[in-house]
């Protein structure tokens, strides 16, 4: 784990204690960052967050049973939750 790591933006984080480093020549901490990469230091990639899908409605989440009970009469495999809602979405 190096000192500092990327994100999205120009911001830089200080991995020790999670301050953020604005892109601002005048800032200490900035001046700080920019000497350890002149002298050879590598910044942790920025690692994007994972993709949190949003919670279904309750209306969505009784269709997808009611689907599932219908698949299952039927004797086909049930759907999972993002399989049913990628269906139901209107385009």
């Amino acid at each position: 784990m190096a000192e500092y790591q990327l994100t999205a933006t120009d911001v830089v984080i200080r991995t020790e204690d999670g301050a953020c480093i604005p892109n601002d020549p005048a800032n200490r901490d900035r001046a700080e960052y920019d000497e350890w990469l002149y002298d050879g230091g590598v910044p942790d990639p920025y690692v994007p967050p994972p993709t949190v899908m949003p919670k279904p409605a309750p209306e969505a989440t009784v269709l997808y049973d009611h689907e599932n009970r219908l698949r299952a009469i039927e004797g086909e495999p049930p759907l999972t939750l993002a399989d049913f809602l990628t269906k139901t979405q209107p385009p």
